[in-house]
């Protein structure tokens, strides 16, 4: 009786060859598909902080090439024949390029901590009425420069949230400055902090700006993104102001809202819980640890 015990054997054999050849070959275009995904993320990386670096160098250089000069017309007013009220003018230029140039040079190092890790959220009360206010003041300079005025639409009374004071006054810094850079001269920002559900705090930011679509205002969420908005087109405009305060906010557990039209503004919200809700959730998972830790110590 004849027997195919040797060629299934080896029929089997050919295929637990082929099989194991095809997953090697799997592994091994998968590891390339992914060196190349890699490459290709990279190069986009490399090109966005080129594009980050080029338009740094413009905004960095516009204000500090303005104080020089001014200051240097300063110094040699007699010589120029420079009168009172031309000096005051020039002073008031080079305050308004300094504060320019400071934001610039701020967004600069908070955008290296955050790609860095570096942010540290140190949560606690803090009064977002107050800070709005401080805000406001600090954003005067840059709105009267650009012939813009701020409106607060509140009651102005004291409202606490639980968050990070510092970074939740930088984000406010971040959209205040931002609808400033959106909005043309003789236009008006709208600012006001309420309280919405449940108790949380929301501050508001409405500019009368030329606004985005969609597509655009996904693109301003972006640090190292810019809308394309011609010559005024600048690496501290919306990508990363809107950026930024969207980040500094989620580090605290809070939210951050935005919506536009085109040709009808921006209107950016962000909010932070209340502190007695805030409280009662830390409160209630410390107890929990304690609960544990008690079970465990049962136990043993």
């Amino acid at each position: 009786m004849r027997t195919f015990k040797p060629f299934i054997e080896a029929k089997g054999g050919r295929l637990a060859d082929y099989t194991a050849r095809m997953a090697e070959t799997l592994v091994r275009r998968r590891a390339e598909i992914a060196v190349r995904a890699a490459r290709v993320e990279a190069e986009l990386s490399i090109k966005a902080r080129s594009e980050f670096l080029a338009n740094m160098n413009h905004e960095l250089r516009t204000p500090l090439n303005a104080i020089i000069g001014f200051a240097t017309m300063l110094r040699d007013s007699e010589e120029y024949g420079i009168g009172p009220d031309q000096r005051q003018n020039y002073s008031e230029y080079i305050l308004q390029s300094a504060d320019l140039l400071l934001g610039h040079i701020n967004t600069i190092l908070e955008v290296a901590s955050l790609e860095s890790g570096g942010i540290e959220v140190n949560d606690g009360a803090l009064n977002a009425s107050e800070i709005l206010g401080e805000a406001v003041e600090r954003a005067k300079i840059r709105a009267d420069a650009a012939g813009v005025e701020i409106i607060r639409r509140d009651g102005l009374a004291d409202l606490s949230a639980w968050g990070d004071a510092a970074r939740f006054s930088q984000a406010t810094d971040h959209l205040l400055n931002t609808a400033i850079k959106l909005s043309d001269e003789g236009g008006k920002i709208y600012v006001k902090v309420t309280k919405v559900d449940q108790g949380w705090i929301e501050l508001a930011v409405r500019d009368e700006g030329d606004g985005f679509t969609k597509a655009e205002l996904t693109e301003a969420l972006d640090a190292f993104s810019h809308s394309n908005r011609g010559l005024d087109r600048s690496f501290s405009g919306p990508g990363v102001g809107y950026a930024v305060a969207k980040t500094f906010i989620e580090l605290q557990g809070g939210r951050f809202s935005i919506e536009s039209r085109k040709g009808q503004g921006t209107l950016a919200k962000i909010s932070l819980p209340p502190v007695k809700a805030e409280r009662s959730r830390v409160q209630e998972t410390e107890r929990r640890i304690e609960i544990k830790a008690e079970k465990k110590n049962d136990a043993a």
